[in-house]
């Protein structure tokens, strides 16, 4: 697995603590963005594409394997293409892990039904991004069930909506967690407690 661009990051976040208010990031480059929003939703503003995240579902029920966060992305001008392998989450022990494969979720998705239930009850509305017009990021499927992409497709148009899953090793456990999405001319870290 390919960790470096995850290791160069070099992001610090400025008063992060609890993540109450805005929080500056530093790093060369423009201007990010982190604010967090009620207690379990961050929004990452970006020079290439905005973020939701809700750490919800994960925060509430830490436990199994599956990390389940929901998010909305927009492109913030230029239409974005994010491909699966570009997505990431680095564990609170440093671990990095790749978003779940379409074949890996298909393969696990009996054992994940009921906690799916449960997240669909337990969703948090994600309506902080500034364009209205919805659409699926189509990255998960349960099978025989829709369509999945090998991308995510973003523009300043929509709002791209979608369930990320991680398959955890060690399995969920309480701590720091960030999600990583490597750009072609940046790379997103947003954190996130569990």
């Amino acid at each position: 697995m390919k960790t470096n661009w995850l290791r160069r990051t070099g992001v610090v976040v400025a008063a992060f603590g609890t993540l109450v208010g805005t929080a500056a990031v530093a790093h060369a480059g423009p201007a990010v963005q982190l604010t967090q929003v009620g207690a379990t939703a961050i929004v990452y503003k970006g020079p290439q594409i905005q973020v939701v995240v809700s750490d919800r579902f994960a925060r509430y029920n830490p436990e199994g394997k599956w990390l389940l966060l929901d998010t909305a992305m927009t492109a913030t001008s230029n239409p974005v293409e994010i491909p699966r392998s570009a997505i990431a989450v680095r564990t609170p022990d440093g671990s990095v892990v790749p978003l779940a494969t379409q074949a890996e979720f298909e393969m696990h998705y009996p054992e994940l039904a009921s906690t799916l239930m449960r997240a669909r009850v337990a969703r948090e509305p994600l309506d902080y991004l500034i364009p209205q017009r919805p659409r699926f990021l189509r990255l998960f499927a349960p099978r025989g069930i829709g369509i999945v992409w090998d991308s995510a497709w973003l523009d300043q148009f929509h709002n791209s909506y979608g369930r990320l899953y991680f398959n955890l090793p060690n399995g969920v456990q309480k701590g720091r967690y960030e999600l990583l999405i490597r750009l072609p001319k940046d790379e997103v870290v947003i954190p996130f407690t569990v």
